[in-house]
């Protein structure tokens, strides 16, 4: 059943390149100066997107070696209690770069055995950015940044345990 579902995605990921492909040699040959400012955009685009994409699957390839499904289980699984809760909280504040660029690790995590709800738990915590923490203590103070930021790690907790509830743990990803 998995591999026919895999087929159909491959199937329809090459129809759509296959319909971009065509849509920039229509607009190669009738546009040429939209084609050239388009593909610059593009090129722009990749370039700024490849030092997370290289960072992201760096990360990968140690995770792929390093940990092993039993490993993932122990600190980011069902059972892992405490201390999977802290270490999503501590990722995900530590984390850097655009959200997408983690989805392809969260992905292999959660096939390993990481939890729906510790996932839901790192991508909230996004959100507390520790650079930008001294520049909001300036413009806010000390009490309203801490306590956002309590509420932020506290919700995070609540929001995983509702992804938990209602998602519940959702095997074909």
């Amino acid at each position: 059943m998995k591999q026919n579902k895999n087929k159909s995605k491959n199937k329809i990921s090459l129809i759509v390149l296959a319909v971009i492909s065509a849509a920039y040699a229509v607009l190669y040959f009738t546009n040429g100066a939209l084609f050239q400012k388009s593909m610059g955009k593009f090129l722009g685009l990749v370039i700024q997107i490849a030092p997370f994409l290289l960072l992201v699957f760096i990360i990968m390839f140690f995770n792929f070696w390093f940990l092993k499904p039993e490993m993932i289980k122990k600190y980011l699984g069902e059972q892992s209690g405490l201390k999977g809760y802290i270490f999503a909280i501590l990722a995900g504040i530590i984390s850097v770069g655009s959200v997408y660029m983690w989805y392809p690790l969260l992905k292999e995590l959660r096939g390993n055995g990481m939890s729906g709800k510790l996932i839901a738990i790192f991508i909230y915590n996004r959100s507390i950015k520790l650079h930008l923490l001294p520049l909001m203590i300036l413009y806010f103070g000390l009490t309203f940044t801490s306590a956002l930021t309590a509420a932020t790690i506290l919700f995070s907790l609540i929001i995983g345990l509702i992804v938990h509830k209602f998602a519940g743990e959702i095997s074909d990803l």
